[in-house]
């Protein structure tokens, strides 16, 4: 396995990371890891003409007060 180092890393950076690590239960290096693994499958691509269309449809009613006031009561 390859190992990274990072420069200049700001220390408010740092002490972030370090708060999520310890909130999660996992060292600095093990949470580094998996985030740098789930970027890796974060590769969307292009967005299709199919993917709009769907969004549209999925947000169609988002404007309508009678669904939105039923939505957050």
């Amino acid at each position: 396995m390859t190992d990274i180092l990072i420069r200049d890393v700001p220390d408010d950076v740092l002490a972030a990371i370090d708060a999520k690590a310890k909130r999660v239960g996992l060292s600095r290096s093990e949470y580094l890891r998996r985030t740098l693994e789930r970027e890796r499958g974060h590769d969307a691509g292009a967005v299709t003409i199919d993917q709009l269309e769907r969004l549209a449809r999925l947000a169609r009613d988002l404007d309508d007060p009678t669904v939105m006031s039923r939505a957050w009561s």
